[in-house]
């Protein structure tokens, strides 16, 4: 079905390139049949002058536009099929659910500040629309790379087809963030500091699928690379080790860069609604309760995320010094994987029962269903053969473990 859309898309836009061809072509004749140009109407001297007597009329602008779309949603259908192949029915319309929000949400305040002129029209419909792009190709790499993650049959390959879109948007975002830096140094005016906003947003909302991606891609790879392998006998601990120690890195770098990034995109978010507020100017109508409530909700929000990421760094070191660390040898003596999350460990935490398991998980573990602190007598195992009934008999801490196979 999606290769049927864009074979009819480009149908769409060879003939409307063949419709504004003629019409420039029957134009120009017309302009030279009335003397408003010479013989030789296109040159570079006088290209600005064609320019504009083609632009004053209506049916030329129409067929521009048209032709600018037609090229448009066939570049987007390209880019589609090469990403994502054919797309579900669930993730059109969670993707056009989540387009329409963005629209209503970011464009609904535009016309309230922008000036009523032909460029400031033309310069914001090109930043919505491709800022809305953007958003949906992040939301569908996103939402695939999920589903990709709970499958099984999932390849390297196949991954980084999906991944290769979030880079993509990236790249495009920091050239469009480029392009509205040679804006705003062009006018000066302090309007165009809206056009900053979302693109950074969207940048740290990117960088940080990228990261968490990323590491996903690099331990599929890893696994993959491992299966395949002929030489298992001497390799087997080396890359245990390494995928233990790349996961210990990747713990702490989703936990810390990803709040960071977390908090910047929530700040570019608060920075577009309190500069629109700023240029719609404080006229207590309702328009400026809505804004007020966004920002509200914002700040509120950014509160929240900074509370929650201190609360978790405390009961993470709270955790780690209840807790012994596993010795190298150990690991080596063990040479099993962390029961909680199936992933090797490059460090442990040992518990009284002598199992070995993951700061990470172990405080996932504890604080799964009541979020209570580790109590002083120690942290109950979360081996399988545990039951919630045992766990919840001991310290009220079940454990999501419980009925894994």
């Amino acid at each position: 079905m999606g290769v049927s859309y864009m074979a009819v898309s480009a149908v769409c836009t060879a003939l409307s390139f063949v419709g504004l061809q003629w019409w420039t072509i029957s134009s120009l004749e017309e302009l030279k049949l009335g003397g408003l140009i010479g013989e030789n109407a296109v040159h570079l001297g006088n290209v600005n002058h064609v320019l504009e007597r083609l632009l004053e009329s209506y049916t030329s602008v129409v067929l521009i536009v048209n032709f600018t779309l037609n090229v448009y949603i066939l570049l987007i259908l390209f880019l589609k099929t090469i990403f994502f192949g054919k797309l579900q029915p669930s993730e059109i319309w969670k993707v056009l659910e989540r387009l329409g929000n963005y629209v209503v949400y970011k464009g609904a305040f535009l016309p309230l500040i922008l000036p009523p002129t032909i460029f400031q029209a033309a310069t914001w419909s090109t930043w919505l629309t491709l800022l809305c792009t953007l958003k949906m190709f992040q939301a569908l790499a996103r939402e695939r790379l999920e589903r990709l993650n709970a499958s099984p049959s999932a390849t390297p390959r196949t991954y980084f087809r999906v991944f290769s879109a979030l880079l993509l948007v990236l790249s495009v975002d920091i050239f469009w963030i480029r392009v509205c830096i040679t804006i705003y140094g062009s006018l000066g005016s302090t309007m165009f500091l809206l056009l900053f906003f979302e693109p950074l947003s969207i940048a740290f909302e990117t960088l940080q699928a990228i990261m968490v991606h990323g590491f996903q891609l690099l331990d599929m790879w890893h696994r993959h690379s491992v299966e395949n392998s002929t030489d298992c006998q001497t390799s087997q601990f080396f890359d245990r080790s390494a995928a233990g120690s790349l996961w210990e890195w990747k713990g702490i770098l989703i936990r810390n860069v990803g709040f960071f990034l977390d908090i910047m995109t929530l700040f570019m978010a608060l920075g577009h609604h309190l500069n629109v507020w700023w240029l719609h100017g404080m006229a207590f109508h309702l328009v400026d309760a809505v804004i007020f409530l966004h920002i509200r909700a914002l700040l509120s929000a950014i509160i929240k995320r900074i509370k929650g990421f201190f609360k978790l760094r405390k009961a993470l070191g709270t955790l780690h010094g209840a807790l012994p660390d596993a010795t190298s040898e150990e690991l080596q003596a063990y040479d099993d994987e962390c029961a909680i999350c199936r992933e090797p460990m490059g460090k442990a935490k040992k518990l009284s029962c002598n199992h070995l398991f993951h700061l990470a998980c172990l405080r996932s573990c504890a604080n799964y269903y009541s979020g209570m602190p580790v109590p002083p007598e120690g942290m109950p195992c979360p081996m399988p053969d545990d039951t919630v009934a045992t766990a919840a008999a001991r310290h009220h801490v079940p454990c999501p473990t419980v009925g894994m196979p």
